[in-house]
């Protein structure tokens, strides 16, 4: 896991000698490595996790003149790398870096399909002067770019680009994001910087300037299967988490006490036995806490196990922090546990494995129900997981940000297409629009603290497996109409658990942020604080947002909407704030 920067030398404020890997060094504080030539300059921070040796160090150049600069993990590793195994060149490391870097070098961009991993890499061939980047189908590692016509730049993090091109933000996405919790296809929050999107590759000529960009990967997967093959299905959860526990660093688990980092507990200790970390966090309030759950599957385990506390003062504290890593107002509160989560865990482990990824295969959110019966715009419109612009208009000045219904139509379109599919199309419809967010919010929290998070559910194997199974099979209804969730993996947590939790309600990681607002008065006076600072954003109607203000600090009950506001609003103006 590391941090990467790259950078072409055309334009003259690209002279300044600043290096773009320092902004990423809390990403790989292992090692720092650059190579340049006239044209491009490539920068790396090192999380060191597979050879720990400086045979793994990057930028990686065996051939002179082909570099590479790579984030994340290649879990088939060892298996390709007996499979490209060249006698008359004997490997260097054993380092899964350089069996990426052979299967550039030999395959070109055809070597992706055969990897099994989570990454996003920068590759440079002087003798074609191109620069490549790919990033993994998931969109488990990030990867962002500049491009002018004339410069290109690609980081990990939008932070690194912008200390180049200026920082600015982009009101249109930012109103999409308002509404949506996240901004959708390449864009971000920021002014001419983009985000290669999951599943796709670019190739840039560093000579004529041209910039190509391609999905290389897409989910056709129809669900054909009318009987789950329940053996395979645990074979396939096996392999996966054997895979992702290879590691030459100290390796640990997030539980979450839901079924998905249970069963990830199971296979763990079963590979590993009881010489293993866990971690989860606890929430005061009862009705959202799971942190006894977690601990008694530690507990049967006899995991090590942390139980780490997260209270309202935790929040306030850690917000302006969190959202300098986040590069984005933060879209969602239960960011800010994970934070802490990651912050303890960097004292015991490198890499954590997370549950993140089953309920998108396997169909295990609550909403897909609604999702299936949505027929036209209105429909999406009243989706529990958007606000109506309506609701938040009066407090953006719509002459300076634009008319939303353009993105009301884009996601409309995007969510007939996928829907249309059945069932195949709700997962569909989660790898293209709400997955991305979540391991980006997983990826800059963790990173944040030098911490590599893994996700066994989103195994290559494991993610075909899923989306193969029949509706019939994964999406019923019990008597009282409760979704039945993720119907394989309920099956394979009451055999290795014994307990039958197909009937349960989904709690999720959730943070009280309403409650809290209600009746906090150190969080209301912490967002009254962010929000009084406006009158230098010509964006922000003022006398709206005061009036707002005032009734957060008078006011005994807020309206669901004014919360949703004041989330906005702070986010929004501690992200100008901190990250500016």
């Amino acid at each position: 896991m590391c941090g990467i920067f790259g950078i072409t030398r055309k334009s003259e404020f690209h002279e300044i000698d600043i290096s773009g890997s320092t902004l990423l060094c809390h990403r790989g504080p292992d090692n720092e490595g650059n190579w340049e030539n006239d044209d491009v300059k490539l920068e790396h921070s090192r999380l060191a996790i597979i050879d720990l040796t400086d045979a793994g160090n990057q930028p990686f150049e065996l051939e002179q003149g082909k570099v590479l600069v790579f984030n994340g993990e290649i879990y088939n590793f060892q298996e390709l790398r007996k499979n490209w195994y060249d006698e008359n060149q004997p490997w260097k490391s054993h380092s899964d870096t350089e069996v990426l870097y052979r299967g550039l070098v030999t395959k070109g961009l055809e070597c992706l399909n055969e990897l099994n991993g989570m990454f996003a890499f920068g590759f440079f061939d002087t003798n074609s002067n191109k620069i490549f980047l790919a990033r993994d189908r998931y969109g488990i590692k990030p990867i962002y770019y500049y491009h002018d016509g004339l410069d290109f730049i690609f980081a990990s993090e939008q932070k690194a680009i912008a200390k180049f091109t200026g920082w600015s933000p982009d009101l249109n996405n930012l109103s999409e994001y308002s509404v949506f919790k996240y901004v959708s296809g390449n864009k971000t929050t920021i002014k001419n910087i983009f985000e290669l999107e999951p599943g796709h590759a670019a190739e840039y000529d560093v000579a004529s300037g041209e910039l190509k960009i391609w999905r290389w990967h897409n989910f056709t997967k129809e669900r054909t299967e009318e009987k789950i093959d329940y053996e395979k299905l645990e074979t396939t959860i096996f392999e996966s988490v054997k895979r992702h526990l290879i590691s030459d660093a100290p390796i640990g688990i997030q539980l979450s006490g839901g079924i998905d980092s249970s069963i990830l507990a199971w296979y763990v200790n079963k590979i590993k036995g009881n010489n293993i970390k866990s971690f989860s966090i606890k929430f005061l309030d009862s009705k959202f806490d799971e942190s006894e759950e977690a601990a008694q599957t530690a507990k049967k385990f006899n995991f090590e196990h942390h139980s780490i506390s997260f209270s309202v003062t935790d929040f306030i504290e850690i917000w302006p922090k969190a959202i300098k890593f986040f590069d984005e107002p933060i879209n969602h509160p239960h960011t800010l546990p994970l934070f802490k989560l990651y912050q303890v865990a960097k004292n015991h482990v490198k890499v954590l494995l997370s549950g993140e990824g089953a309920d998108e295969a396997f169909l295990g959110y609550e909403h897909h129900k609604k999702i299936l019966s949505m027929t036209d715009y209105k429909d999406l419109r009243n989706f529990s997981k958007f606000v109506d612009f309506d609701l938040i208009k009066e407090y953006l000045n719509l002459e300076l940000i634009g008319n939303t219904n353009d993105y009301w139509g884009n996601k409309t379109e995007s969510a007939k297409y996928w829907i249309s599919k059945g069932s195949t199309g709700i997962s569909g419809y989660e790898f293209h629009h709400h997955l991305n967010t979540l391991l980006n919010r997983i990826d800059k929290m963790s990173m944040a603290h030098s911490v590599e998070v893994r996700t066994p559910f989103l195994d290559n194997e494991l993610v075909e497996f899923g989306l193969k199974q029949n509706i019939d099979t994964l999406f019923k209804f019990s008597q009282n109409n409760n979704t039945k969730r993720k119907i394989p993996l309920m099956q394979i947590h009451k055999k290795l658990f014994g307990v039958d939790l197909s009937d349960k309600g989904k709690i999720g990681f959730h943070v009280p942020f309403d409650e809290w607002i209600q009746n906090v008065s150190e969080l209301r006076k912490f967002c009254s604080d962010a929000i009084s600072k406006t009158k230098k954003y010509n964006e922000l109607n003022h006398n709206k947002i005061e009036e707002l203000r005032r009734k957060l600090e008078t006011e005994d009950v807020l309206e669901n909407f004014e919360i949703r506001i004041i989330w906005l609003l702070t986010n929004y103006l501690l992200w100008r704030k901190n990250t500016a």
